[in-house]
């Protein structure tokens, strides 16, 4: 008896390590993607440490990118998404689930303040703000927060494809699908408003400060290896050279058009 209950208790033992360090590598150590570009001065926030971002540099989950006025940068995610932050901005890594297999993941991001630009790749994605969710798969879109106490709001522009917007509050009832051209504000307390033509003044302002130089992604889940080189303000790129994002603002337009 005294040899089995031995036996029994090296195995709980084995199991308690185990379980702990895989909750260890789940809650620290996830590896969620990499900064591309930087502009300016951004920040990696990790725990207690706050450190200057560079190119290259490895995301985990948990992590938080910070930046300054006038500064900007393009992040890279395993499942092919790009997130561009745009000035006095904060996003957080809340979740991140990437299953190798299937070359896809489950994907939250927490955008405290500021402005976003994200083009989703492989996948199921969120962006949570103070008042809202935005849920999107295969698309392009813009987030940003502005205001403050009950006039704090989200904004969401759809560029390409649909989101799906509701309030951070599970108890306010109502969601509203933001198609391609169109835009949405859901205030603090309030269902998502009806989604409606977008702004073009607005949206222009927003790929303007969300806008980044980035290198061309080559093979899925991996940067390739560049080396950066740092030109003047700050500005971080990649050789060889690179391409700039292209600026989505393809609407239809209907031209009469009356000959004599």
């Amino acid at each position: 008896m005294k040899k089995n209950g031995l036996i029994i208790l090296i195995c709980l033992a084995l199991i308690f390590i185990i379980t702990s360090n895989s909750y260890s590598d789940t809650d620290d150590d996830t590896e969620a993607g990499q900064v591309l570009t930087v502009k300016g001065s951004v920040y990696l926030i990790r725990a207690t440490q706050k450190n200057n971002a560079e190119p290259q540099m490895q995301l985990l989950l948990k992590d938080a990118v910070v930046t300054d006025k006038g500064a900007r940068t393009k992040l890279f995610f395993m499942d092919d998404s790009i997130l561009n932050l745009g000035e006095l901005s904060r996003v957080e890594v809340k979740e991140y689930l990437y299953t190798p297999e299937k070359k896809r993941s489950r994907s939250i991001y927490r955008l405290i303040s500021g402005s976003l630009k994200m083009v989703v790749g492989r996948s199921d994605l969120e962006i949570h703000t103070p008042t809202a969710v935005a849920a999107a798969r295969g698309t392009k879109f813009i987030v940003w927060v502005e205001g403050s106490g009950d006039n704090m709001f989200t904004g969401i522009i759809t560029l390409e494809s649909e989101v799906v917007v509701k309030n951070i509050v599970k108890g306010i009832a109502g969601e509203v699908t933001v198609k391609s051209g169109q835009m949405s504000r859901v205030y603090m307390d309030k269902p998502p408003e009806a989604a409606q033509p977008m702004d073009m003044k607005i949206m222009r302002q927003f790929i303007n400060q969300t806008m980044v130089l980035g290198n061309t992604i080559e093979g899925p889940g991996r940067l390739p290896e560049r080396i950066p080189v740092q030109f003047t303000e700050g500005l971080y790129m990649f050789l060889p050279p690179v391409s700039q994002e292209p600026v989505e603002t393809s609407v239809p337009v209907t031209i009469n058009v009356i000959f004599p």
